[in-house]
């Protein structure tokens, strides 16, 4: 496992210096790779299909020039995550529909229109927990990130992650418990 996790690091570092060098190619390997990822968490984070389009294909276009300007990509996903959730804030900053990033955050969820009062609960019950729990719940739950992925984009421990994760999950039980009865 550990060695397949580090082949493709070294993998997708060579795909993004190949990138750098010109080859299109190689490009194209890495942005199939996590284009659906990016999206879906801009989606997430914006609530706006066309807001989470435009931010993701900056996201990429500023990553193929970080490539052509030779920067060295040691964590390509973690580059592109990290590059996303800052454009998102800053979209949702800057057209005032969020004061605060602590405050309040709206994130969409594709519903089954026969579920939609249990997601609207989960959307209620997100938006009540603390949002450095939400925000490390959803890139675990949502994304599929390892805790030790998820501390390099927030700059914080592996058990820090994962206390925030189990908390997220503590609160949002203790949120849901009346409905599941």
């Amino acid at each position: 496992m550990i060695a397949t996790v580090r082949h493709e690091a070294e993998e997708e570092r060579e795909l993004a210096a190949r990138a750098g060098r010109g080859e299109h190619a190689a490009f194209a390997v890495l942005f199939a790779r996590y284009k659906a990822g990016i999206y879906r968490f801009c989606l997430y984070m914006l609530n706006d299909a066309a807001g989470a389009d435009d931010i993701y294909q900056e996201v990429f276009i500023n990553f193929y020039r970080a490539c052509r300007e030779g920067k060295e990509m040691t964590n390509v996903r973690g580059y592109l995550m990290t590059a996303a959730r800052t454009r998102c804030i800053n979209a949702l900053k800057s057209s005032r529909r969020l004061s605060s990033i602590d405050d309040q955050h709206e994130f969409g969820f594709e519903i089954d229109p026969s579920a939609s009062d249990t997601a609207e609960h989960l959307r209620d019950a997100l938006q009540r927990i603390p949002s450095q729990y939400r925000e490390a719940f959803l890139l675990f739950e949502l994304e599929g990130f390892s805790y030790l992925e998820i501390g390099e984009q927030l700059g914080i421990t592996h058990d820090v992650i994962k206390n925030r994760i189990y908390r997220a999950k503590q609160a949002l039980q203790k949120i849901l418990r009346p409905l599941l009865r």
